[in-house]
């Protein structure tokens, strides 16, 4: 039978760890860059983003690029943080980019300042690849 001391123990250790987990989540927020690649197309290109903290678990990211080298694309997606275990964070998104190109879904991996992500629409799928940048 648990003593009352020892139940508060419990209690306050508990909730210290719980505490400090949150409070040692990956901050993704910051600059990125690298490059998208297309398996059906066979299309790439030069790929840069900004993570911007909305919440403890999303991310509004920005992205921009080119398309054929020379045809620039910029739109947002919020990223939502599926998991975090302090060295691999795991997002998941979607964005709409019009009828033309449809719903974009996303899943991510960031481990060791490396962003993968694999992209997926009724026309096209492929993957990004960045890594985080100094500033």
């Amino acid at each position: 039978m648990m003593t009352r001391r020892t139940l508060i123990t419990a209690a306050l250790l508990l909730g210290s760890l719980a505490f400090g987990s949150a409070a040692h989540a990956t901050d993704l927020s910051g600059y990125w860059q690298g490059g998208w690649n297309s398996c059906n197309t066979g299309h790439k290109g030069p790929l840069k983003a900004d993570f911007c903290r909305i919440s403890d678990t999303a991310y509004q990211v920005n992205f921009k690029g080119r398309f054929f080298k020379v045809f620039p694309f910029r739109y947002s997606v919020v990223l939502n943080v599926v998991s975090d275990d302090g060295q691999t964070v795991r997002l998941q998104g979607s964005s709409y980019l019009g009828r033309m190109f449809g719903t974009f879904y996303y899943n991510a991996t960031v481990t060791n300042g490396c962003f993968n992500a694999s992209y997926t629409s009724c026309k096209d799928s492929g993957s990004f690849q960045m890594t985080k940048c100094c500033n």
